[in-house]
C-alpha cells in the first residue's frame, strides 16, 4: 500500500516537473507572441485544453512507469497517424511532404527496431 502511494507522488512530481520546466523555457517568448484573449469562450477552451493534455502527459508517464517503451511504441506512433487524420478532417489540412518523409523514418526505425527485438527473444 505504501509503494502505491510512493508511486503516485512520484508521478505527480514528475509531471510538475515537466510543467515547471516548460513554463520556464517558454516565459521569454511570451511576451513577443501573447495576445490576452477576450472571448470567455475562448479563455475556458484554452483551460480545458491546457487540463486535459496535462492529464494526458500524467498518464504516458504512468504508461512508462508500468510498461516498457517496446510495448507502448505503437500507440505513440498509431498516434501519429490519427492526429494526421483528424487535422485533414477538422482543419483540412494536407501535410507537406517532409511530414510524410519525416513520419515515415519515424515509423519505419520504429518497426525496425520492434523486429529486430523479436528476432533477439
Amino acid at each position: 500500500r505504501a509503494r502505491a502511494g510512493g508511486r503516485a507522488r512520484g508521478l505527480r512530481r514528475a509531471g510538475a516537473r515537466t510543467i515547471v520546466v516548460g513554463a520556464l523555457a517558454l516565459l521569454p517568448v511570451i511576451p513577443l507572441v501573447w495576445t490576452t484573449p477576450s472571448d470567455p469562450l475562448v479563455i475556458a477552451l484554452m483551460a480545458a485544453t491546457g487540463a486535459i493534455g496535462s492529464f494526458g502527459h500524467y498518464l504516458l508517464i504512468a504508461a512508462h512507469r508500468l510498461a516498457p517503451a517496446a510495448v507502448l511504441a505503437p500507440f505513440i506512433y498509431s498516434e501519429i497517424v490519427l492526429v494526421t487524420a483528424l487535422g485533414f478532417l477538422v482543419f483540412g489540412d494536407v501535410p507537406g511532404a517532409a511530414v510524410w518523409i519525416g513520419a515515415t523514418m519515424v515509423i519505419g526505425s520504429g518497426l525496425y527496431l520492434f523486429s529486430r527485438e523479436r528476432k533477439r527473444a
